[in-house]
């Protein structure tokens, strides 16, 4: 974030410096809170209407030890915190939304679909269970990566509006134009001829390096571009657990045992089958043995 606030400052931003979170401050938020000021403001009604200084010195008494004890409690200091951190945060994106103006249309609308990029991968590293690295994290490498991407930006579309504030076949057929002027004319004209002459030069020189810069500029914020693109689509890649695959196994170990016993079970109800049908045999051939009767021969 301080890295940040100096390149928006060197941009020419104005930024409201970072709170430092002393024991005033703390101190001085109680101070100004609705209730402290509720209080102070009822006892001193009171007080004065009823014209009682013992009133007003309990109050300043009570006012005395809220000022000793609420300023050092954890709860108070970290809302303290939370709404600093809060204003810090909404001062730094003004800051942030006056440099995206200065961009050209087609770097806002990449920013913003790096913006959307960086908040997917954030996503899909949450949802596969894993933390945020610190790089993906906000006031570490991605913001000062981003803030890069603003500089460079700003600085492109800065090299293409000097790029087209000069035509540059005109400039070069002034500077042949002066050559042959220069090679013509003598005395103080040749003198003043001479001076144009570099001053052409210098102008196309400078020309050059612009369109050079603004070539590694484009370079640089394509490089950017791709590095997010990439973090994105490293944080879609499936990941194989080998916890998965472990319990992939035991359940079909589980399911093997589960095969066996049912096969074991059916075999043994077979078996039981089979003796049924062998004792009901036997019965059925031991029953004409003993309910048979013995046979009389009747003589005629």
């Amino acid at each position: 974030m301080a890295e940040s606030r100096a390149t928006l400052a060197a941009f020419g931003v104005q930024v409201a410096p970072l709170r430092r979170r002393t024991a005033r401050t703390y101190l001085g938020r109680v101070l100004v809170h609705p209730y402290n000021l509720l209080v102070v403001g009822s006892v001193l009604l009171l007080s004065f209407i009823g014209w009682s200084p013992l009133l007003l010195l309990l109050g300043l008494g009570a006012e005395l030890v809220i000022l000793c004890v609420v300023p050092w409690r954890g709860y108070f200091r970290r809302s303290i915190d939370a709404q600093l951190d809060e204003a810090d945060r909404a001062a730094w994106s003004r800051a942030r939304e006056s440099l995206i103006r200065q961009m050209d249309i087609r770097h806002q609308q990449e920013l913003a679909r790096l913006d959307r990029l960086i908040d997917r991968t954030r996503e899909n590293i949450r949802r596969r269970g894993g933390a945020v690295p610190l790089l993906l994290d906000d006031g570490f490498g991605l913001s000062r990566l981003l803030m890069s991407y603003i500089r460079l930006a700003i600085a492109h579309k800065a090299g293409q509006e000097s790029l087209a504030m000069t035509n540059h076949s005109e400039l070069m057929e002034t500077i042949r134009s002066l050559e042959a002027i220069r090679s013509a004319s003598a005395g103080r004209a040749r003198g003043l001829s001479e001076r144009r002459l570099a001053i052409a030069y210098r102008r196309a020189e400078c020309w050059s390096r612009t369109r050079e810069g603004l070539e590694v500029v484009s370079q640089k914020l394509a490089t950017i571009l791709e590095l997010i693109q990439l973090m994105h689509e490293q944080s879609m890649t499936p990941v194989d657990s080998p916890a998965t695959c472990a319990e992939i196994d035991r359940f079909m170990r589980e399911l093997d045992g589960f095969d066996t016993g049912e096969s074991a079970q059916r075999e043994l109800e077979e078996l039981d089958m089979d003796m049924d049908r062998a004792f009901e045999l036997e019965e059925l051939e031991a029953e004409p043995t003993q309910h048979s009767r013995p046979m009389r021969l009747v003589a005629r």
